[in-house]
């Protein structure tokens, strides 16, 4: 008797290189960004105080080295000297982000490249959990296992704290197949965290990771 109770549904479906990918990223920002939300208040005083210490640093290198050893007692007003440097962070800043973008492509190219395709992956949903299938290797995980469980666009989406796992609504028959299965699905994982039942421990059941478990 399957310790995960009645089967819901089975699917399988071949995992895309470009989807796999993207599904990686994801998993990658959201397991490093920092899960403690940092008040702004700390921000603001720093800029505040650096504002401060570059006025009165001006101020100074005007009337101690500007006015006695250069003889210039004057400089432009502060709204002069933005506008004219409001070109030039422009330029930076416009810089920055079309770098940071270049790097980010090059880096889901390559990882597309070193990812195999034509991987079939076999899911089976049953009523207190789920079982994969990659490969021969099997996953089994209960429902109150996932942090989170979110039917999306594209996708029914299962997050753990150390990995994150995609069902695409490709391997569904159909959009409307999709959208049923998946709140299904959903309600599962809702009414098994909040009863906190979970399902006996296979043996012999590797954990999931985001190297060979993170499918599409």
């Amino acid at each position: 008797m399957n310790p995960f109770g009645a089967r819901i549904t089975q699917l399988s479906f071949k995992r895309l290189p470009n989807e796999h990918a993207d599904v990686m990223l994801r998993a990658g920002r959201l397991f490093l960004q920092s899960r403690s939300r940092r008040k702004p208040v700390p921000y603001l005083i720093g800029a505040v105080i650096f504002g401060v210490v570059c006025g009165v640093g001006i101020e100074a290198f005007r009337q101690f080295v500007l006015a006695p050893y250069f003889g210039i007692d004057t400089l432009p007003t502060i709204q002069v000297v933005a506008f004219e440097m409001l070109p030039v962070m422009l330029a930076i800043g416009a810089g920055a982000v079309i770098q940071r973008e270049i790097v980010r492509r090059g880096r889901r190219k390559r990882l597309i490249a070193s990812l195999a395709e034509n991987v079939m992956i076999d899911v089976d949903i049953y009523e207190r959990g789920m079982e994969t299938s990659t490969g021969g290797v099997f996953t089994y995980c209960s429902w109150p296992a996932f942090r989170d469980v979110q039917l999306e666009k594209a996708a029914i989406s299962f997050f753990r704290d150390d990995a994150l796992f995609s069902i695409p609504a490709r391997a569904f028959k159909d959009r409307k197949e999709f959208e049923v299965r998946g709140r299904e699905i959903v309600d599962l994982w809702k009414q098994a965290k909040k009863g906190g039942r979970e399902a006996p421990p296979v043996s012999a059941a590797p954990p999931l990771d985001l190297a060979g478990e993170t499918r599409h």
